[in-house]
């Protein structure tokens, strides 16, 4: 089986209380905030957030959430965009 390397630039910022985004080409924004980071029963990191789905027009909707991604398949989803939003 073959995995991604994960990107370590985006690793060193993922950590509880940090903001990420991801754009889509139809103008919808992804905003997420981590809760959490822990390791399952197998020992992969996964990363519990909340996100915030807008779009140009449509602003100040609140968190959904929250979900869970696999720590490598979130470094390769989203960008790091700071500590606030």
């Amino acid at each position: 089986m073959f995995w991604k390397e994960t990107k370590k630039t985006d690793v060193e910022f993922i950590h509880e209380g940090a903001f990420f985004k991801r754009q889509h080409s139809n103008n919808l924004v992804e905003t997420v905030r981590i809760l959490s980071i822990a390791k399952d029963t197998f020992g992969i990191p996964h990363v519990k957030y909340e996100v915030r789905f807008e779009r140009s027009q449509e602003k100040g909707r609140t968190f959904e959430g929250p979900r869970v991604l696999a720590l490598s398949v979130f470094a390769d989803n989203y960008s790091h965009c700071g500590e606030s939003a």
